[in-house]
C-alpha cells in the first residue's frame, strides 16, 4: 500500500497544467499592394516616451511591390527597412533602442495608413479595429491598444499622432506628400 501511495505521489507529481498559448503579438504584415496607391512621404518623426523625446527625418515609400523606410538623425542613416509582403530586410543602428524593431515600425505604418478594410484582415485573434472621422482605434480584448489621430487630408495626412496605449509611446509624425 505505501509503495502504491508513493507511485500515486510521483505520477501526480509528473502531471502539469497545460500552459496557456501565447497570446498572438500584434504585427501587421499587410501586403504593400494593399494600400491601394502609390505612397511617398518626406516626415518629421517625434517619439514621446515618458519625458523623453526624440526626433528623426524619415522617408517613406509605398508601391504594389515594397514598403521602404529610411530614418535619418543628425545627418546619420539609423535604420533602414523594406518589406516586399514576403520578407522583412533591415539595418538598424547600435544607437537605436532595442525596443525599436522594424516590425514594430512596419506595423505602426499600416495601422495610420493602409486602408481599414486590409488592416481588419490582418489584425490577430483578439484586436478590433474602430474607426472615426478622422481616427482609428485598436482594442486588445476590449482593453485599449493603439490609437491614431488625423489632421490634414487622407490619404497622406499632414499630422498623425499615433498613441501606443500598450506599449507606452506617442508618435507625432509631420509628413509632406512627394510625387511617387
Amino acid at each position: 500500500m505505501r509503495a502504491g501511495l508513493i507511485l500515486l505521489v510521483v505520477v501526480a507529481g509528473c502531471v502539469t497544467t497545460p500552459k496557456p498559448r501565447p497570446e498572438a503579438e500584434f504585427g501587421l504584415r499587410l501586403a504593400p499592394a494593399s494600400l491601394g496607391r502609390e505612397l511617398a512621404l518626406t516626415q518629421r518623426v517625434t517619439v514621446v516616451r515618458g519625458e523623453e523625446r526624440r526626433s528623426f527625418d524619415a522617408q517613406l515609400e509605398v508601391d504594389a511591390k515594397a514598403v521602404r523606410i529610411a530614418a535619418v538623425a543628425m545627418g546619420q542613416t539609423i535604420a533602414t527597412l523594406s518589406w516586399d509582403g514576403t520578407s522583412l530586410e533591415q539595418q538598424v543602428s547600435q544607437h537605436v533602442p532595442p525596443a525599436v524593431t522594424a516590425s514594430r515600425i512596419l506595423s505602426d505604418v499600416q495601422l495610420a495608413w493602409w486602408p481599414v478594410a486590409a488592416i481588419r484582415a490582418g489584425l490577430p485573434a483578439g484586436y478590433v479595429l474602430e474607426e472615426g472621422t478622422a481616427s482609428r482605434a485598436v482594442t486588445q480584448h476590449g482593453a485599449p491598444f493603439a490609437s491614431v489621430a488625423y489632421e490634414g487630408s487622407a490619404p497622406a495626412w499632414s499630422h498623425v499622432r499615433l498613441t501606443h496605449q500598450k506599449f507606452g509611446y506617442v508618435l507625432d509624425i509631420e509628413s509632406v506628400e512627394a510625387a511617387p
